[in-house]
């Protein structure tokens, strides 16, 4: 689905599996003209999925949000940086993109009348330079995939409000991804969190601001160690955006406390986005099924290679 500037539009999809959707920024440059910056905070987008005509709402939040929260601890977070620049100077005609995936964590199995809706809202500002509006645009589609139903995911965001002192956030179970987002801040003085409580059924741990920091730099395989000239860890994202549960790990009855420093907390540039699912019996009777018929084609794979050796 092509979204152009200052467009809304949504497209339905049918009988396809997927597990996570693309997004794509094309760029083309006009007359020497280039963007400094791709503001995703405006283009809003809405999933839904619709079975035995019930709907599911699996995300609606801008895509900076569900953007940074998806890329922590990667290279694409630059996508999102207040530190860096994205895309270049572009002669006319010339093309540049800023991509990124946000995965739901699992497998969507659309068949029979379920389906997906997908509905992108792109409001003025996208693209920093007024000239790259009219041939610049976004691309979102599904992530087409293999592999089995077990559960329908849904992301919610939680906004962090100014100048907050502590907060309790109640997190419910099957939670299988949680970030915590800062948009405003390029290093890590000046922190927003002093102390991260997670307790949930498997897991109760403390996150002090220092073990937060020490995760971060671990995922890039780096140290900081400060110096009068460069630090050495200057090619990784130095902000306050963290990943605190990843998708191999499993939790429920998830309660977050937080403790911020609330002088550093400003509006509208702090969020925890969290990654949940829903089950119920027919999606699991499903999935097992499916595996065991997955079982039976392995067996008669390897019954015929033992045959035609023999």
């Amino acid at each position: 689905m092509i979204i152009k500037h200052k467009e809304t539009k949504n497209q339905t999809y049918r009988n396809i599996k997927f597990n996570a959707l693309s997004v794509k920024a094309m760029l083309t440059g006009l007359a020497n003209a280039g963007s400094q910056s791709v503001d995703f905070s405006k283009s809003v987008i809405q999933v839904v999925l619709t079975r035995d005509q019930k709907p599911h709402v699996i995300a609606t939040s801008n895509l900076k949000i569900l953007g940074l929260a998806s890329t922590i601890d990667t290279l694409n977070q630059s996508a999102f940086a207040t530190t860096a620049s994205l895309g270049e100077q572009l002669v006319a005609g010339q093309t540049a993109m800023v991509s990124f995936t946000i995965p739901m964590g699992g497998v969507i199995d659309l068949h029979g009348d379920d389906e997906i809706y997908i509905q992108v809202d792109n409001s003025s500002g996208l693209f920093a330079d007024p000239a790259l509006e009219a041939a610049s645009f976004l691309e979102v589609k599904p992530v087409k995939c293999y592999g089995v139903e077990r559960f329908i995911p849904r992301i919610r965001a939680y906004v962090i409000q100014a100048n907050e002192q502590q907060n309790q956030y109640m997190l419910s179970d099957n939670l299988i991804r949680l970030a915590v987002l800062n948009f405003d801040k390029t290093d890590f003085k000046n922190n927003v969190i002093n102390n991260l409580i997670f307790s949930s059924d498997r897991l109760d741990e403390t996150y002090t601001y220092a073990d937060l920091i020490a995760k971060k730099l671990s995922s890039y395989g780096k140290q900081l160690i400060s110096t009068a000239a460069n630090d050495i860890a200057a090619q990784m994202q130095e902000d306050q955006s963290f990943l605190v549960t990843d998708f191999h790990e499993e939790y429920d009855n998830v309660q977050l406390d937080v403790q911020f420093n609330s002088a550093n907390v400003s509006a509208s540039n702090n969020y925890i986005v969290a990654w949940n699912y829903d089950t119920n019996w027919s999606i699991i009777q499903k999935a097992i099924a499916k595996d065991a018929e997955h079982d039976n084609n392995t067996k008669k794979k390897i019954d015929a290679q033992t045959t035609k050796k023999s």
